[in-house]
Parts: C-alpha cells; structure tokens; sequence
C-alpha cells in the first residue's frame, strides 16, 4: 500500500516524508506548486517515493495532508489526516477525516533566521517565553504522530473533521526543546547559507 503526502514540500511535509521513506513506505508527494520544490528534489532520490500524477484510480492507505490543498487532487484512501495550525485551515478547505492541530514546530529547513523562526509571517525568538514553553522539535512530533497513525482505527472517529490534539493521547510535553536541538538546527541553517553562497 501507498501514502500520499500532500505538500511535500513544505518543511514539515517533507520531514513527514521523508520519515515514512527511511521506514521502508512508499509515498507519493503531492507538491503545492506556490511553494518552493528544492525540498521535494531530495524525495525524488529515493525509490519509494514518486510525485502524484492524478492519473491512477489507487486507494491510498493514509492520505496525509499537511495544511490545505491549493491543487485540485481526487484523492482516495482509508485513513485521511489533515496537519495544520487552527488558524491556518478553514473548514472548507480541510478535508473530511481527522484533524489535527500541530503544535508551535522547529526543525531543519524551516523559516528562520539566526535569532528564531518564523511562524504566521511573525519572527518567534528562540529564547522567548512563547517558544520555550510551546515549541516542539519537529522528529519529536513525527515519532508521535507516526506512532498514533499506527494505533488509529479507520471509523474510531465517527465525525467528519474531528479535531485532536496529539499531546492528549501521547504526552510529547517532554520533548520541549533543549538548547542542544535549537543549536543544531541553527548551524544546519548555517550550513545552507554557505552553501548557497557557493
């Protein structure tokens, strides 16, 4: 069976997909074509992974779906998620299926700069209050979230958008971040500027 992914590449999409391609699953990506795809070219290394084509009547084992769709993709599978931010998804662009409200996410390759992330167009300092206390490495997150899709039965959740929070039925308040995990992350952002200046 296959997962698709939806907005691989986005940051967090492409964290997701990549997690499932290092667990031996074979993804297709949908690409939000608004975005940037460079993070979507290191997928399309691996032998598992292959771009949606739209043109397969395949049933999907997950559909994951990170944010709304800005494509117009008919897409058929058993379990259907929807990752997002509250504030970022409007019922009718969600799709029918589980929600679940990320938390505040930190990790390679997301916005930022040397002093914090960005987060809503809004710069979130790495040593405010607002981070320390909410934020959540994203692998942390992953391993949880891929831990509940595991234990997830199809028709547990009987309504069509049901909103979860992952936190209350796996505690990842421990996994708050450590300055050791905010320090790599800032010399892998550091790493890719030097890099781009060559």
């Amino acid at each position: 069976m296959v997962t698709a992914v939806a907005n691989c590449n986005h940051w967090i999409g492409f964290h997701i997909t990549n997690q499932l391609l290092e667990q031996g699953m074979k993804v297709e990506g949908i690409v939000d074509c608004k975005k940037d795809d460079s993070l979507s070219l290191f997928l399309g290394r691996n032998s598992n992974f292959s771009f949606y084509s739209g043109d397969t009547n395949e049933i999907y084992e997950q559909f994951i779906c990170l944010g709304s769709i800005h494509e117009d993709v008919n897409i058929s599978a058993e379990v259907c998620v929807t990752l997002a931010h509250p504030s970022t998804v409007h019922g009718s662009t969600s799709l029918n299926g589980v929600f679940i409200e990320l938390p505040l996410l930190f990790g390679e390759w997301m916005p930022m700069s040397e002093n914090g992330m960005y987060f809503q167009g809004e710069l979130v300092p790495f040593s405010s209050d607002y981070f320390l206390q909410h934020a959540v490495y994203i692998h942390d997150f992953i391993d949880v979230f891929l831990n509940w899709l595991e234990m997830y039965e199809v028709g547990e959740e009987k309504q069509n958008v049901n909103k979860i929070k992952l936190d209350n039925y796996i505690d990842i308040k421990d996994n708050r971040p450590k300055e050791a995990t905010v320090n790599q992350v800032i010399q892998h952002f550091r790493n890719q500027r030097l890099g781009k200046r060559f």
